[in-house]
């Protein structure tokens, strides 16, 4: 690494931690931050351009195909989508394996309002990162506690919204093609578009822009018939199943919480009326309000983005447009795209957009994913 390559992740490191102190005196977590900080500055530091690992001689055949699938989606991004690319992704780090980051989620138990954390910049987010599994679980443990839903489950992915340029990890190589373009082109989303403390909108607009994003890719690319192509489609069309029967249990279980507390029932009894409905959406020991608001923040009324997508009768036509609508609303992306495709008004899946009374205490997300 260059003398000025170390200067700039020092100063990258520097900065996160001048700002984790300051912050801790308005509620966030120093030690936190500072953590988070340090993660950063350990990928930026391990950073190689791609074009360098490509030259490398004997490089993994596998690995060269997905490199070489990466600089194809960021040139198509940046000159199909309108994608703000810049220099993301264009370098190559090694992590661990596994997991980058713990993400904790957590919900009332009796509500669908998520707990939500504040960070500088992001605004307030309904997930938590953590760096270290013990430390995710400890609050997980303390939120329980409290009387909260949570969920504790591995990234692989996050983004620093355009602040840095985010590399791509050895981690992500274990995906195939077609999930790889879906990732890179999801956080270039968040890169090019990002509105503080609207969490779910992020994500869903990003998983949007990701899978039709693919899908457009690999029919220029590889051609619109192509098995790649067709595996992009299936596996939109399985996001856009899931969020409508996702969001069909959300409105039931929104029903049987507000039934239960005007008409004054007992907890056991609506925690076991909610467990059926649990069990149609897989294990219900392994389902709670946590789990389903988590999920439903990637798959939040696509149908609506879709719709966009198919008046516009083009990908990057549709992001603009909704990008445009969205940062003119504000804090109201949701209504913005409602009107849009025209659609009736509609609750969002949480009851809420912050925490409840006694919500977890203030921190920091590791990231957007």
């Amino acid at each position: 690494m260059t003398r000025g390559r170390r200067a700039r992740v020092a100063a990258v490191a520097a900065g996160i931690a001048v700002a984790a102190l300051l912050d801790g005196c308005a509620g966030t977590t120093a030690g936190y931050l500072l953590r988070a900080g340090w993660e950063e500055a350990r990928i930026l530091w391990r950073r190689r351009p791609i074009d360098r690992v490509l030259a490398e001689p004997g490089l993994d055949p596998s690995l060269r195909t997905k490199l070489e699938t990466v600089q194809a989606v960021r040139e198509f991004g940046a000159r199909r989508l309108g994608l703000a690319v810049g220099g993301a992704y264009g370098s190559y780090a090694e992590v661990d394996e596994g997991a980058l980051v713990q993400v904790l989620s957590a919900a009332e138990r009796l509500h669908l309002v998520p707990v939500t954390w504040w960070f500088p910049v992001v605004g307030r987010v309904a997930y938590k990162g953590y760096f270290s599994p013990d430390d995710a679980r400890r609050e997980a443990e303390r939120l329980e506690g409290r009387g909260y839903d949570t969920w504790v489950r591995g990234s692989v992915a996050f983004s620093t919204l355009g602040w840095l340029d985010d590399p791509v990890l050895s981690n992500w190589m274990k995906s195939d093609r077609v999930e790889l373009a879906e990732l890179v082109l999801h956080e270039l989303l968040h890169r090019t578009t990002y509105l503080p403390s609207q969490t779910d909108f992020n994500e869903s607009f990003a998983s949007y822009a990701g899978h039709a994003g693919a899908i457009a890719f690999f029919s220029e690319t590889a051609g619109p018939d192509s098995a790649e192509t067709a595996e992009a489609r299936r596996r939109w069309d399985a996001q856009l199943a899931s969020s409508a029967k996702l969001g069909s249990a959300i409105e039931r279980l929104r029903a049987l919480y507000a039934a239960a507390e005007r008409e004054g029932r007992p907890e056991p009894e609506v925690l076991r009326e909610r467990r059926a409905i649990f069990g149609e959406l897989g294990d219900p020991e392994k389902v709670n309000n946590a789990v389903l608001l988590a999920r439903m923040a990637y798959l939040d009324r696509l149908a609506w983005f879709a719709e966009v997508g198919r008046r516009t009768g083009d990908v990057r036509a549709a992001i603009e447009v909704i990008r445009q609508a969205s940062e003119k609303r504000g804090g109201e992306p949701w209504e913005a795209l409602r009107e849009l495709v025209g659609a009736p008004p509609t609750p969002a899946p949480g009851d809420a957009a912050a925490s409840g009374p006694g919500g977890a205490p203030d921190g920091g997300p590791a990231g957007a994913s």
